[in-house]
């Protein structure tokens, strides 16, 4: 019988932590000095504002108002030495956000909430009951640890952190998300699969009974897995038409460095990549979301580059190519395009030049997890979000979170909705400025645009508490809770703790 903690006795925490925070596929980076100084600085500028409002500390922080302390701690604070050579005179950073140092209730309002449509590209749960956690307990193990998170998960099983009721809560009540893709995880059968395409359904069909008629605000990826097994190639085609027919797949996801046999594979493959793209082409469903960068654990490294997809973009410029987490390399600094020596997105840049393929054509880069990772950077930030903008294009940005992975993506919603890049930083490297128009596109225009979502109104998604309640209900007992969970994170932050269980576990950790 699965059940709750009695009386949880929660941390006083930000609302998300400067410094990186893993999605369980590296290890974060050493927290700078400057994360630490911005985190220090939040805790004290919430402790004195919240008793001068009256208000008591721990709900202060899981309210908006705490998100625009910890914004502004990080704007106070400055950015690392590491970063200031590509400023421009007198300017302090690429970046910064646009809050109140005071935490004033009605500018707090004003800056921090919108009324953008948004269509969070790539989200994630598990099923917490599936047969995997049996078939695949090293793995189920993981998953309960880091991205399970403690203290923070109030349950006794971790893994119910991480399941379609938290999801729910997570993404569309607990931020502004409007719509989704629910996206899976490469594995090589069914029965180890975190969560299977009978599961993904499931939540699917949940959620948009939830909904208002008509809303369909939540989309699915199909998992293609060419590698799984000598010979998969053939039943994955197969598995692809049957899911199309039954239009049960509104994009395919692809993880090229995923290498049960220590080998991964490219798009432009032409014993693997190209029979899936042409398969795709051939059904009708265009759009192939393919995992770059992040190199998992256990996982080809090499594979991960992108540099494939200026390649098979310009070999198929009726298929879209969306590039999830934009070929980002955690151990990177992103800082301006350098052609000679590309690192992190500059690689994923520089293919696209060498192939000619233009901005604001076939290919789309994708936030998840990076814009976690780099936005208490600010000039990291402000070179990572004007590359993508002036390479991939304005309107082929696209917002993705990797949650739940990450807890409630309304801290990432917030920092990007509040970030600017600096004028004089802009015009040095060639950046747009992020306008309203700008990200309104980012957020979700431009993904309706991809997925055919036909004029996109926040209003006509929206989901109340009571019927994520029934969704609570039906999926188990639990009478009498009434513990808020807000923003805090279920995540791996902890660079040394998870160093410490690849030790103990041999580093053989992957998925399946």
């Amino acid at each position: 019988m699965r059940g709750r903690k009695t009386d949880p006795e929660l941390p006083i925490v930000l609302p998300f932590t400067p410094g990186q925070a893993s999605n369980g596929e590296f290890v974060p980076k050493a927290r700078s000095r400057t994360h630490s100084e911005s985190e220090a600085l939040a805790h004290e500028l919430a402790d004195r504002i919240s008793r001068k409002q009256g208000v008591d500390r721990r709900r202060f922080l899981q309210s908006s108002a705490g998100i625009a302390v910890t914004l502004a701690a990080i704007n106070l604070v400055g950015c690392d030495d590491e970063d200031k050579g590509s400023l421009p005179d007198g300017v302090e950073s690429g970046g910064t956000f646009d809050v109140p140092t005071d935490a004033d209730p009605d500018e707090v309002c004003r800056k921090l909430e919108g009324d953008e449509f948004i269509f969070d590209v790539q989200t994630h749960h598990v099923d917490p009951e599936g047969p995997w956690v049996k078939e695949s307990p090293v793995t189920a193990q993981f998953f309960a640890r880091f991205l399970g998170g403690d203290p923070s998960c109030i349950e006794t099983d971790k893994l119910d952190c991480l399941s379609r009721f938290y999801y729910a809560h997570d993404i569309f009540l607990e931020s502004d998300t409007t719509m989704a893709v629910l996206s899976d995880t490469p594995t090589s059968t069914d029965n180890s699969d975190p969560l299977n395409f009978d599961e993904m359904k499931r939540t699917r069909d949940i959620i948009n009974q939830l909904s208002p008629p008509n809303s369909n605000r939540m989309k699915l990826h199909s998992v293609v897995v060419p590698n799984a097994f000598p010979g998969a190639l053939e039943s994955q085609l197969e598995r692809m038409q049957a899911r199309a027919e039954a239009m049960e797949v509104n994009a395919w996801k692809v993880y090229t460095p995923y290498a049960p046999d220590g080998t991964g594979w490219y798009l432009d493959d032409e014993a693997l990549g190209i029979p899936v793209i042409e398969k795709a082409l051939e059904l009708g469903v265009t759009t192939i979301c393919a995992h770059k960068g992040l190199p998992l654990f256990g996982f080809d490294r090499a594979a991960a580059s992108p540099r494939d997809i200026g390649v098979v973009a310009a070999r198929y410029p009726e298929m879209n190519f969306v590039v999830y987490h934009s070929g980002w390399f955690p151990g990177t600094r992103e800082g301006p395009y350098n052609a000679e020596n590309p690192q992190g997105t500059d690689v994923l840049i520089k293919s696209l030049e060498d192939n000619g393929v233009q901005p604001n054509t076939n290919v789309y880069a994708e936030l998840g997890s990076i814009w976690r990772n780099i936005m208490s950077d600010t000039t990291q930030a402000a070179h990572l979000l004007g590359k993508l903008l002036k390479y991939c294009g304005e309107d082929n940005v696209l917002w993705g979170t990797d949650c739940i992975w990450t807890g409630s993506p309304q801290p990432q919603i917030a920092a990007f909705r509040t970030f600017q890049i600096d004028a004089q930083f802009a015009a040095q490297h060639g950046y747009p400025i992020l306008t309203d128009e700008i990200k309104r596109k980012v957020f979700g225009l431009s993904a309706a645009r991809l997925y055919g979502v036909e004029d996109p109104v926040v209003s006509s998604c929206r989901i109340d508490t009571d019927e994520i309640e029934s969704l609570r209900a039906a999926w188990r007992d639990l009478e009498g809770d009434s513990h808020e969970i807000r923003w805090m994170s279920r995540n791996p932050t902890d660079r040394e703790g998870m160093l410490r269980w690849f030790s103990q576990h041999g580093n053989r950790w992957q998925l399946g």
